[in-house]
């Protein structure tokens, strides 16, 4: 996706050299498995974002390319993570770590990568900033705690699911945007505006991945469609159909109580359901939301290329 930006994919590759140089390990298979998860790919959003914010300030590659990669596999930890506990079998099109190796390996994989990540940014950053990525961390292991506990609850409201994916998702891209400006040092103004365009760019994203886990197939989002519902995840087109229906509340309250008998015309059949009650238009309604406040906290930025590049980014995402 940064073909059109040569600039950014050029310091984006530079990111990628920088991992492939910090991540290895004594332990063979440590190595082999975090390589494995590099080279699966990604949009690299946040490092990227990182990258963009920096370009608000003095830009310095030395202090903002380390950030990056650190956020990424910082990032790529969470991803293993979250693959254990969904049981997740597919991730970016590929067998993942906990299916691969098994849940024990995934674990240690996962801690291996957030230790790396912190000790990227302990040699990069002030201890105050690291403790403003630690203050992050933990509010995204809030987040993962939140989903967990709202499994397969159907009384979820809708501000509790946007609560849930501001610590799951939008915190870390607002974490981005903001070392990036502190590394560029920014005005004070900017470092903040540009954290809560991160944060709200976050929240739209999540929105726009739980719309596409009921309309992408395996072969464009790398993983099964509807695996969210699946998982017992309860997301803002469920939501409100749910509160719409008491038909799709009974089926989706069944698919909860059945998920191993559970086949894929199910998920057809309630995808269809959802999409006639309003999930989906009523979740692009709120996606749009989020992309126009996002576009709001552009305006009070400077007006540069790097502003263009975030409105096209945050405006790519409406559907």
């Amino acid at each position: 996706m940064w073909s059109d930006y040569p600039e950014i994919a050029e310091e984006l590759k530079a990111v990628e050299d920088f991992i492939r140089r910090n991540m290895h390990s004594r332990n063979r298979l440590l190595s082999e498995i975090a390589m494995d998860l590099l080279e699966a790919g990604g949009k690299r959003l946040r490092p990227a974002f990182v990258i963009i914010s920096s370009k608000f300030g003095k830009y310095d590659r030395e202090k903002t390319i380390p950030l990056a990669g650190a956020l990424e596999i910082l990032h790529t930890a969470t991803l293993v993570h979250d693959d254990i506990i969904d049981r997740s079998k597919i991730r970016r099109g590929k067998a993942t770590v906990s299916e691969k190796f098994g849940a024990d390996m995934a674990v240690y994989t996962g801690d291996f990568l957030l230790t790396k990540a912190v000790l990227m940014l302990s040699r990069n950053i002030s201890i105050e900033k690291l403790e403003y990525v630690a203050k992050a961390v933990k509010t995204i292991c809030e987040g993962e705690v939140d989903q967990y506990l709202d499994a397969c609850n159907l009384d979820t409201t809708v501000m509790s699911y946007l609560k849930r994916i501001s610590r799951k998702t939008a915190v870390l891209f607002g974490a981005a945007c903001a070392l990036g400006a502190m590394a560029a040092e920014c005005s004070d103004n900017s470092i903040r505006n540009l954290a809560r365009f991160g944060f709200n760019y976050g929240i739209a994203f999540q929105i726009k991945d739980d719309i596409n886990d009921f309309l992408s197939d395996t072969a464009v989002s790398g993983k099964p469609v509807g695996s969210d519902l699946m998982n017992g995840i309860i997301t803002l087109p469920v939501i409100y159909a749910v509160n719409r229906s008491s038909a799709v509340r009974k089926l989706v309250a069944e698919l909860f109580r059945n998920k191993d008998a559970a086949a894929s015309r199910d998920i057809s059949h309630i995808t269809w359901l959802i999409e006639k009650h309003g999930g989906m238009d009523y979740s692009r309604k709120i996606l749009r939301k989020y992309i126009d406040k996002g576009l709001k906290l552009l305006g009070r930025l400077p007006d540069n290329e790097y502003r263009d590049l975030f409105s096209k980014l945050i405006t790519r995402l409406g559907i």
